[in-house]
């Protein structure tokens, strides 16, 4: 039965190409943006917002201008937010900003804390219900399986006033580091064969803390390790009303689903290598790189292996250098140039220095040979993934949660936007498309 739908398919799938085929200057001649983007790369205006704002280029006379990378949170430039990162709770901080608007005192973050771990834990029987019953080799797919079946443990699930949805996303906020924990330790398990390690999360711990505690076999970790993770939980914590995972959130939530539908959107888009799934697709390329030239390697076989990768030759044969480049940033990406300086801490109290050396050799002749590629005025910048996956690496952070933590840290930009979005915006998003096709007459 296999091979005959399989066969039937690719045949219909082949001929439909040939009929279903859409020419790229149609999109120029029809003036459609494709992607949602202009012809000079920037994007289509399809939102206002106050909470972020992502600064990469400036506009004269029409012209775009490359220029160094901000990030703002509600206002504020993520490198003075980076120093929060000094505090205790530094990422519950900056989710109090971009959720109220306003840094907390002293005493209102001890409280905030305090609200998020009475939620910590999951509902009585969650875990063997949900979570044993269930395996998957994604744990992304887990945890979005996972926050649909909260949605049966709330007495009002389809409530989208903003308060409700306020209340319900700090909730979910709070029991991620158990999710992303528990689905990954799950998949270890059930799909790995190792043994099963459960932890109840620890009230005085942040929730950077609780996911190095959780998520490890021993649940050790050092001070440098939980500040390193929450400076990157604070680096992904928003991006912009406009990205992909924020604005499939949007798009769902303005049809006033609830909000557990709306996040497991934004986390299916975050999944993807295009998106949050950039980091691992680093730590691919990276490794195979060292493992064809070595972490001793001269700047000559580093410039030799860039090149081949750039020529479509190694690698996934795509031409793309995974880590550098970014539609909005160009000269820099201020979320790299601050996990590329916790990372270089982090390499030497590790005894991973070499390792981080040899990202830093990389890095300069990708650059390098990109400009010689496409010519001096040519500007590209290291984005946050390049060091991201790095980081991890030396945090001894299994690869299969690369993009769960990166989705702790984006639902709380997730929330907040849609909140924004049903506090100001009473339309469902809904764009144009232009159908270009022929119009039959009758059935022959």
């Amino acid at each position: 039965m296999k091979n005959k739908l399989e066969g039937f398919i690719k045949k219909e799938y082949k001929d439909s190409l040939k009929l279903s085929n859409i020419d790229n200057v149609l999109y120029d001649q029809y003036n459609v943006k494709k992607g949602l983007r202009n012809a000079n790369g920037t994007g289509v205006l399809v939102l206002l917002t106050k909470i972020s704002d992502v600064y990469g280029y400036k506009m004269v006379d029409n012209k775009k201008i490359d220029d160094e990378g901000h990030l703002y949170y509600r206002g504020y430039d993520i490198y003075d937010l980076a120093k929060l990162n000094e505090l205790k709770f530094g990422y519950e901080r900056v989710c109090f900003l971009i959720l109220f608007s306003r840094l907390p005192s002293e005493e209102e973050i001890v409280e905030f804390h305090n609200i998020l771990s009475e939620e910590y834990e999951l509902p009585k029987n969650f875990a063997t219900d949900v979570l044993f019953r269930n395996n998957s080799p994604s744990v992304m797919n887990q945890i979005q399986r996972s926050i649909l079946s909260l949605y049966s443990y709330d007495d009002n699930p389809d409530a989208t006033d903003p308060y409700d949805v306020l209340m319900k996303g700090i909730r979910i906020i709070a029991k991620l580091p158990a999710i992303v924990s528990y689905c990954y330790r799950c998949k270890r398990h059930y799909v790995d064969g190792l043994s099963l390690h459960i932890r109840e999360p620890k009230d005085e711990y942040s929730l950077a803390q609780n996911l190095l505690y959780m998520s490890r076999t021993n649940g050790k970790f050092t001070q440098l390790e939980a500040e390193t993770l929450d400076l990157a939980l604070i680096l992904h914590a928003d991006h912009g009303g406009a990205n992909n995972s924020t604005f499939a959130n949007i798009v769902v939530s303005s049809t006033q689903t609830d909000i557990y539908s709306s996040i497991v959107a934004s986390l299916g888009s975050l999944k993807g290598p295009r998106h949050g799934g950039a980091s691992r697709a680093v730590r691919d390329m990276m490794g195979a790189v060292i493992k064809e030239i070595g972490l001793t390697a001269s700047e000559d076989k580093i410039r030799k292996v860039v090149k081949k990768i750039l020529n479509k030759d190694f690698f996934d044969e795509s031409g793309l250098i995974y880590g550098i480049g970014h539609a909005v940033y160009t000269l820099s990406d201020p979320r790299a140039v601050l996990l590329k300086e916790k990372c270089h801490s982090l390499a030497i109290m590790n005894n991973e220095l070499e390792r981080y050396e040899f990202y830093d050799k990389f890095e300069k002749i990708a650059h390098e040979e990109l400009k010689n590629l496409k010519g001096e005025d040519f500007h590209t910048c290291t984005n946050v993934d390049f060091y991201s996956g790095l980081t991890y690496e030396i945090l001894k952070i299994n690869e299969d949660l690369y993009i769960p933590l990166f989705a702790c840290a984006r639902t709380v930009g997730w929330l907040a936007h849609n909140i924004e979005n049903k506090l100001y915006c009473d339309k469902i998003v809904r764009p144009a498309g232009k159908y270009i096709g022929d119009i039959k007459k009758g059935l022959d």
